[in-house]
């Protein structure tokens, strides 16, 4: 099977010896010597917090600086691309990316941290870098501008065949125990889920102004019915992403074992879908604010990671319609709404002109009110959507290729200590290996195909155990296919996951996760 690849230039090298045991966690039988249940090693990664753009490719967040600025992310340390691909195909959808990201496998479109045919619904739960978090001690948080039970946040805490079932997957994270759950979605969360959620010792905060007067332990933020309203339209009832990851943070920082936190802007990629310029940029501007406070926190801490990546790319956007200077950076920095807004006021009987140039900085030709008026007939729901993106788009100088996601490598950018500059290509699994191998330990190692080798015969004679096969075991997450992995898959369901790998290190195999159906 191809192994996964660690991205050393996350994190400093040294925690295997020259024999490959863990230098100073495990005893000579390879079996982990640890207090509590943290093989960590001193000095290495504590906390780590994951910042994903969704649909954020390289154009939008250009076409963003070209608006504000230099944007924080943009003096981060780029640490190599990363490709997105799903077992779909090359275009994948949040559900594969987000589960790829969370559990270093990949998934087909539509499946949520399971791994099983794409057209049936008897899969097998993977287990997350969340999980690992949690198996850990540490505490755990997932914040996003989506629904909390959208794909993204989803794959990192829930299981289940289809991204769609969104009432089970709040189910699903009451059950969890994850500590802070800070997004939209209110609708998805019936009577009796709130009633288990507030039995499972959740305090329930509904607007910007719960988040100053929180005190429970754990925190469950439904912030709005659906997904959270764009930072264009929104009142200052509902929290901007940043308040939230503050508040995030500050709760889950109290915990003496560290934290992992996923922050996604995610509402990024629903602007694309829509062609919307003046919203992807106002919302990456907002994950860029994010990006800055995470920036800060890091400055003068030794043992927090900050990773910021894109789990996949929509619409194609362009950085300009031609040459020279062609953006109407004026027009989108001052846009008061967004196309979606526009369109519900259109919806409601608005006249097409005043409700384009009421709110974005441009002149619609009689041609252009035609065009978004076939939008209002049209026959596909987003047909009027469409059509503001597209002649707004036109008139502030950017371009699309299309309303759906695309295929290419996406940007990964570090900040804390050891990380090194890096310009390779790995994948969206190979990141999540090296993320869940700091999470586990603190730090990596490099090891060369000769002592790969060496091991992969004694583990499939003699099986795994300890710390030293529990790093090495990281990268062969995957499906079942030769002796070694067949020796690696301790619970025997067909696949070696971190729930294997924190069975090698524990000596005993977790409590599984349940996958719904």
């Amino acid at each position: 099977m191809q192994r996964r690849q660690f991205i050393t230039a996350l994190g400093a090298t040294g925690l295997l010896g020259a024999t490959g045991a863990a230098s100073a966690q495990a005893n000579g039988k390879g079996e982990s010597k640890r207090n509590g249940r943290n093989p960590n090693v001193d000095g290495g990664i504590e906390n780590v917090i994951v910042l994903i753009g969704d649909g954020m490719g390289f154009d939008p967040i250009e076409v963003t600086s070209v608006v504000h600025d230099d944007l924080a992310m943009q003096s981060m340390t780029g640490v190599g691309y990363t490709r997105t691909n799903s077992r779909s195909g090359e275009v994948t959808d949040s559900a594969a990316a987000g589960t790829a990201l969370a559990t270093g496998l990949k998934a087909y479109n539509r499946q949520v941290s399971v791994y099983g045919d794409g057209d049936e619904d008897d899969v097998t739960p993977l287990a997350t870098q969340l999980e690992v978090a949690q198996w850990l001690g540490k505490a755990t948080g997932l914040v996003s501008t989506t629904r909390i039970t959208h794909a993204t946040p989803a794959a990192y805490a829930s299981h289940i065949y289809d991204r769609g079932q969104e009432a089970a997957i709040a189910a699903q994270l009451v059950d969890s125990g994850v500590d802070v759950l800070f997004g939209g979605g209110r609708h998805e969360f019936d009577e009796e889920t709130l009633g288990r959620a507030e039995n499972e010792g959740y305090e329930l905060l509904t607007d910007a102004g719960d988040l100053g007067s929180a005190s429970s332990e754990k925190l469950l933020g439904l912030f709005d019915d659906s997904h959270v309203t764009y930072t264009l339209d929104r009142d200052d009832a509902i929290p901007a992403l940043p308040e939230m990851t503050a508040t995030a943070v500050d709760h889950l920082e109290q915990d003496d074992d560290g934290f992992f936190l996923m922050v996604e802007g995610g509402r990024i990629d629903h602007a694309e879908h829509g062609n919307d310029t003046q919203t992807t940029v106002a919302e990456t501007k907002e994950f860029d604010e994010v990006v800055n406070w995470a920036l800060d926190y890091v400055e003068d801490r030794d043992d927090t990671l900050v990773v910021v990546t894109s789990d996949h790319e929509t619409g194609g956007m362009a950085t300009g319609d031609g040459y020279g200077s062609p953006i109407e950076t004026d027009a989108i920095a001052n846009a008061e709404a967004s196309n979606g807004a526009i369109a519900a006021a259109i919806e409601d009987g608005a006249d097409v002109r005043e409700a384009v140039e009421g709110h974005v900085d441009v002149d619609l030709t009689d041609e252009d009110v035609e065009q978004i008026e076939d939008g209002i007939n049209s026959d596909n729901p987003y047909g009027l959507l469409n059509e503001l993106g597209a002649v707004i788009s036109d008139h502030l100088g950017v371009a699309w290729a299309s309303n759906a996601h695309t295929g290419p490598a996406q940007p990964v950018m570090a900040a804390g200590p050891n990380v090194d500059p890096y310009d390779g290509w790995v994948h969206h699994v190979d990141l999540s290996a090296t993320l869940t191998a700091l999470l586990l330990f603190g730090r990596l190692d490099e090891v060369s195909e000769t002592e790969c080798e060496n091991w992969e015969r004694t583990v499939a004679k003699k099986g795994p155990r300890g710390t030293r096969d529990a790093y090495m075991a990281l990268q062969y997450v995957g499906p079942v296919a030769d002796d070694v992995t067949e020796a690696l898959d301790v619970d025997d369901n067909g696949v070696v996951d971190y729930r294997d790998v924190v069975a090698i290190l524990d000596g005993e195999v977790p409590k599984p996760v349940t996958a719904k159906k």
